[in-house]
């Protein structure tokens, strides 16, 4: 007859757990092995496969891909526009601190993301190593060769300058800039020179207003003139026209056919006196 003793359960417990506990980390670990042998690349990036830290020269599309677990990684690279923007302190041609506020807008080819990766980093890194010391240089660059005046007058010039000199510095580095993706949108300057460009702009207001009223004042003496001269050509001619024959007519057409009641001395009156006479 056998007899189990109390010490006899743990043991055949334990003997049971131990299988199953390797059975299920062994499991885990296919389970982690299987789904990190697939990943995805979401849309609006690109992907670039790399074995034991090696980046391949090719890059993934968006969508689902397979890599070997443990041995390979995937590092994901943003391809959509960015947009950087700063604020850059520089000097004009006339010696003017000038705060110019440039906004850029940059992406990342596909077919350039392995080559940025193994050379630079991911775009973050590019961003602050690279292109906003491209953007500060370019703006220092181009505004130094303007007027502080000229900056604003110009600004659209300054502006395609600006990204000219952005899209030949950054070619280097595989980093394509937008046509429209660079805006100038600020100009601050000093204190005292804003003052002073206020005060131009109002003199300038005052001199055009007072150009105005000169204008008006010499028009409106032309015009006296020539009125004046109107009516003294008209008297003039009028004189000429007015014959003694001629205002003894406009008389009898005005006369009503009355007598008046005053005659001259001789007792004759002077127009029946004319008039008996031309007969």
């Amino acid at each position: 007859m056998t007899t189990f003793t109390h010490d006899s359960e743990p043991d055949e417990l334990s003997k049971n757990i131990k299988p199953l506990a390797l059975y299920g980390f062994g499991g885990l670990i296919l389970l982690i092995l299987f789904f990190g042998t697939f990943f995805t690349i979401p849309a609006g990036y690109c992907g670039i496969l790399t074995t034991f830290g090696a980046a391949s020269p090719s890059v993934l599309a968006p969508g689902l891909h397979f890599k070997m677990p443990l041995i390979q990684g995937v590092v994901k690279m943003n391809v959509q526009v960015q947009k950087n923007q700063l604020t850059e302190h520089a000097a004009s041609l006339d010696l003017q601190d000038v705060e110019t506020t440039v906004a850029t807008n940059w992406n990342i080819n596909d077919s350039d993301a392995s080559w940025i990766f193994q050379r630079i980093g991911l775009e973050s890194v590019l961003n602050d190593r690279i292109i906003q010391p491209v953007v500060s240089n370019a703006v220092k660059a181009v505004v130094a060769h303007y007027n502080a005046e000229e900056l604003v007058t110009r600004r659209d010039q300054v502006r395609m300058q600006i990204e000219e000199q952005i899209r030949k510095n950054l070619k280097p580095y595989h980093v394509n800039v937008d046509v429209d993706g660079v805006s100038i949108t600020d100009f601050q300057f000093s204190a005292d020179y804003a003052s002073a460009i206020e005060k131009k702009q109002v003199a300038q207001q005052r001199a055009q207003q007072a150009e105005y009223e000169l204008q008006q004042a010499k028009v409106e003496a032309e015009r006296q003139v020539a009125q004046a001269q109107g009516q003294a050509e008209a008297q003039k001619l009028l004189q000429q026209t007015l014959t003694p024959q001629l205002i003894q007519q406009q008389a009898i057409q005005k006369w009503d056919g009355r007598l008046p009641s005053v005659v001259g001395g001789n007792g004759v009156l002077p127009m029946i006196g004319n008039l008996s006479g031309g007969r």
